[in-house]
């Protein structure tokens, strides 16, 4: 299958040419944005496949298989991990957080429009992964940019390692709180 070009895929996603001229200190970091994309097109995928099922065995597992919970309790960070996260903890709060602040700082960026004036796609809710990045060439042009930049990619660095030991977490809470 064909793929689009940069300026098809833009115009079939309503991204308009950028009218306001761009920070050369942002634009001088290009090289960063498109190693940071690049690394999250590679790796995110994979961490996700590593993060969901280790969070699974050291949160949630145990609260089903005593022989489980003694083993991952034998273990010193591994316990730490299952007791930060099966309960309401503050590790637990603060990792919510975290998570919380990276969504609601780029939601609030999105100004409702639907096209974009911009180099990234602040206004845009519905492209912003890495791979649109890459294929729109949608990299930061202004400071504001980049500052939605990072904190979507960190977002999504949440996504991969956190959010797997928060979910399990949020479930474990929710059947200790049954009596399970």
């Amino acid at each position: 299958m064909k793929q689009l070009s940069k300026d098809q895929w833009r115009k079939i996603h309503g991204i308009r040419p950028p009218k306001d001229p761009a920070d050369t200190n942002v634009i001088g970091r290009r090289s960063i944005h498109e190693a940071i994309v690049n690394w999250q097109i590679k790796w995110l995928t994979r961490l996700h496949l590593i993060f969901a099922p280790l969070a699974f065995a050291i949160v949630l597992l145990p609260k089903f298989n005593k022989a489980w919970y003694e083993v991952i309790s034998s273990v010193p960070i591994v316990s730490w991990i299952h007791r930060e996260f099966s309960g309401l903890t503050g590790t637990l709060y603060l990792c919510l957080a975290v998570g919380l602040f990276f969504y609601f700082y780029s939601a609030s960026k999105i100004d409702g429009e639907n096209y974009s004036e911009y180099g990234y796609p602040i206004n845009l809710s519905h492209v912003g992964s890495s791979q649109d990045i890459k294929q729109g060439e949608l990299y930061p042009r202004t400071k504001l940019e980049e500052r939605v930049f990072l904190a979507d990619r960190a977002a999504g660095l949440w996504l991969a390692i956190f959010m797997w030991f928060v979910l399990f977490g949020g479930i474990s809470v929710l059947f200790s709180m049954k009596g399970g």
